[in-house]
């Protein structure tokens, strides 16, 4: 996702160690038929290149220790950073590399703004400057905003649905009160239900 002559990472900002060796090609482009290069990322997957027009598919293994890795830098680092230039292209959808099913188009996290492409068996494809645009959003604390917005639009429903009920049953129901609405704010793995999202349960 780098230049050749860069010093440090367009995603991330941070300095740009030795150039990872890529492994033989296994797996062609969607969009240009181009035998993509193989690049070892996090424990058990792989992160595959195009040289051609800079997509990139990230298997979900990879891609779980990728997102595990940038929840954990601090909050606050990606807004300090120089924006990462969004790609403009037109919406279309791809196949998967590896077993050729037509991809799902997802808005990231919800809220990323990034509609990337899944396959739920295999991995991801992020168009051109997709990737640290995905990372950005991890790190700068985006997966807990879109869980602290998802627990209340389901706290707002309970108390609602609440309502409703003790209306329905000649209670109260403009004094009504829910204790448990917010028990799901705090509960469960970010990265667990935001794959869970991508790739199905």
């Amino acid at each position: 996702m780098n230049s050749r002559d860069s010093a440090h990472c367009s995603g991330c900002g941070r300095d740009l160690g030795l150039e990872p060796t890529p492994r033989d090609a296994t797996l062609a482009c969607p969009n240009c038929r181009v035998p993509l290069s193989a690049f070892e990322c996090g424990s058990a997957g792989l992160l595959h290149d195009c040289e051609r027009c800079g997509g990139q598919f990230v298997e979900v293994a990879a891609l779980r220790d990728l997102i595990e890795h940038h929840d954990r830098l601090d909050v606050g680092l990606a807004r300090a950073r120089t924006a990462v230039v969004r790609a403009e292209t037109s919406v279309h959808y791809v196949a998967c590399p590896v077993c050729g099913s037509m991809m799902n188009r997802r808005n990231f996290g919800g809220g990323s703004g990034v509609v990337v492409d899944v396959c739920a068996r295999h991995g991801t494809w992020f168009d051109v400057g997709e990737l640290p645009r995905v990372l950005a959003f991890v790190e700068s604390g985006g997966l807990t905003r879109t869980r602290q917005r998802d627990a209340a639009e389901r706290e707002a429903a309970a108390r609602e649905k609440h309502v409703r009920e003790r209306v329905g049953a000649g209670g109260m129901g403009a004094s009504a009160t829910l204790d448990d609405a917010g028990k799901g704010a705090g509960g469960g793995s970010l990265i667990k239900d935001l794959l869970m999202d991508l790739f199905g349960g």
